[in-house]
């Protein structure tokens, strides 16, 4: 799998449906737990975390989030990228582990506040793309009982929403304690499944634009990520336009 490096970070050099279903076969390795993240500006801003640069180096997938990165990715010598995010992919790769598996995927979510997960599994369920298995909120001081209760449940995919990089540094923290199963980190979907927060205009997510709805509805909280978002993204820029363009990641 061809890709391009975006500052510290591997991003897969693939259409959004290439990376749906590379994503779902992830789900069909019985070795151990897979690992599918979606990088956006708020990641980028966590460049100067070596752990969380160490996981998303070690991630069996990394696709652009944001438009910020897909512009990136190119700069860099991507061909084929387009933004994969969760709160759109999400759905497509449930249904697409379901189609592998024959029946619908086994999935439990993590994260977020109780009433804003539970919300979101009774989403999913109403759609059928999934049978939610297990729901459990993200403010656990202690693990442990999580953890086990997440292995009895066997879930084919494990939908983790505690926000970049704290999701990625969760897993990185509790990866052998994790079943055999795909990891897709989402970070404010619960949200938008849950109705507490609202999905910005098509005329805005098909050009990469989302950001500006998201911190309009929220300037306190994304403000300040987008504006040192954009002085991160011009220092990549340049770094990459310096060193020339990109060589592939990894194959």
């Amino acid at each position: 799998m061809d890709s391009v490096r975006v500052g510290p970070f591997p991003v897969a050099d693939l259409s959004y449906w290439e990376a749906v279903h590379a994503a779902a076969d992830l789900a069909m390795d019985p070795q151990g737990p897979r690992r599918f993240y979606a990088l956006h500006v708020g990641g980028l801003n966590a460049a100067d975390d070596r752990e969380f640069v160490a996981e998303m180096n070690d991630a069996e997938l990394v696709c652009a989030d944001g438009g910020s990165v897909v512009l990136l990715a190119r700069l860099a010598g991507a061909q084929r990228i387009e933004r994969t995010p969760t709160t759109d992919a999400g759905w497509d790769i449930l249904d697409h582990v379901g189609r592998l598996l024959g029946r619908k995927a086994r999935t439990a979510l993590v994260g977020g506040e109780l009433p804003t997960v539970t919300a979101a599994a009774e989403a999913l369920h109403a759609t059928a793309v999934a049978d939610i298995v297990l729901v459990e909120h993200g403010f656990h001081d202690d693990w442990t009982e999580v953890l086990a209760r997440v292995s009895a449940a066997r879930p084919d995919v494990i939908v983790l929403g505690l926000g970049a990089p704290k999701e990625m540094l969760w897993v990185r923290e509790h990866l052998s304690e994790l079943p055999s199963t795909l990891v897709v980190t989402c970070g404010g979907w619960f949200g938008f499944l849950a109705g507490t927060e609202t999905r910005a205009p098509e005329v805005l997510r098909r050009p990469g634009l989302e950001w500006i709805a998201r911190v309009a509805q929220a300037p306190t909280r994304l403000l300040p990520r987008y504006a040192r978002g954009l002085a991160t993204c011009a220092s990549i820029a340049g770094d990459t336009l310096w060193n020339g363009r990109g060589t592939p990641a990894r194959a």
